[in-house]
């Protein structure tokens, strides 16, 4: 597999820092040009919204970077942030100055599209870098913890209740270095199929995380999510031929791009609209923020190294 410079991009991730809210639900427009430190994850509403979480709480646009709005009133540390298919929003990290949540802030869940959130497990315990969920059932969540020790130590842990009680597993088979994975995806077939982007490859397991085989090895996918239909991953992936966005219709045998090659960037979450699959967002490692409205001919970049358009 290539070694690109991306890798010491992608060390960045490792830099990670909190997000979270425990303050008055609010709105608050923000004005162009502001700075923002580090993007966590992305996710595109099924109301066009696009919304990023930051290292100081939870952002949106819903006019390709036209207007911007602070979603909440806290300036937490939003790690893991993921945008479920039903349209709830949970993540981790860490409380900033005006929160009350302990450190980490473990699994929090928000119905209101991020004005607020509710606690759920492991408040104090753990700070999840890696959220996701099953596409066909949202209460099958899946993180990774990528440090830690003792009983909240280093591993994969699954929920199928929404949150309120977790498995732990030690996974086999992955990098020992669990920061070399990038990407977590629960594939179609079921919940305990999963794909694993690591910087040694894709990796698959078929027992819900347990024990893992290389999938490909000639192959980086730093992000991934499933398509609006629940059968096809959306990815973006680096091999020794080309990188970009692509998809695969055939649970990632074959990719075809769809452009947004970001040279030595990539990455770091991908989203799409669930009732608009041509409305595509794209966070970077270098805190760039990418949209497509026509399912990938023409790319806007809305956010510049952490500077809003």
């Amino acid at each position: 597999m290539k070694k690109l410079a991306i890798f010491s991009v992608l060390s960045l991730s490792l830099i990670l820092s909190a997000c979270g809210s425990s303050g008055e639900s609010k709105i608050t427009p923000v004005k162009s040009g502001k700075k923002i430190e580090d993007i966590h994850g992305v996710g595109v509403s099924s109301d066009g919204i696009t919304y990023f979480a930051t290292h100081e709480g939870l952002f949106s646009t819903k006019d390709t970077g036209k207007t911007w709005n602070k979603v909440g009133a806290a300036s937490d540390d939003l790690m893991g942030f993921h945008l479920r298919s039903d349209g709830t929003m949970i993540t981790s990290g860490h409380p900033g100055t005006n929160s009350d949540y302990p450190n980490p802030m473990g699994i929090l869940l928000s119905k209101d599209k991020g004005l607020s959130w509710k606690e759920v497990e492991y408040t104090g315990k753990i700070d999840f870098h890696l959220l996701t969920s099953y596409h066909h059932d949202p209460k099958v969540i899946y993180g990774f913890n990528q440090m830690g020790t003792g009983q909240y130590g280093a591993g994969i842990y699954s929920s199928t209740d929404g949150g309120e009680k977790w498995v732990k597993v030690e996974p086999k088979g992955l990098p020992s270095d669990l920061h070399k994975v990038y990407s977590l995806l629960v594939l179609p077939e079921n919940e305990k199929t999963l794909l694993a982007g690591t910087e040694e490859g894709v990796f698959i397991s078929k027992d819900g995380g347990n024990t893992w085989d290389v999938f490909d090895d000639s192959r980086l996918i730093t992000a991934m999510t499933l398509m609006p239909n629940g059968k096809d991953i959306i990815a973006y992936s680096i091999s020794n031929m080309n990188q970009g966005v692509m998809i695969s219709e055939d649970m990632g045998e074959s990719w075809t791009s769809i452009g947004l090659n970001l040279g030595e960037d990539a990455a770091s979450a991908i989203s799409v609209n669930q009732k608009d699959a041509k409305q595509i967002a794209v966070s970077t490692f270098n805190t760039s923020l990418y949209e497509t409205k026509d399912g990938g001919e023409n790319w806007a970049q809305i956010i510049t190294s952490g500077k809003l358009k």
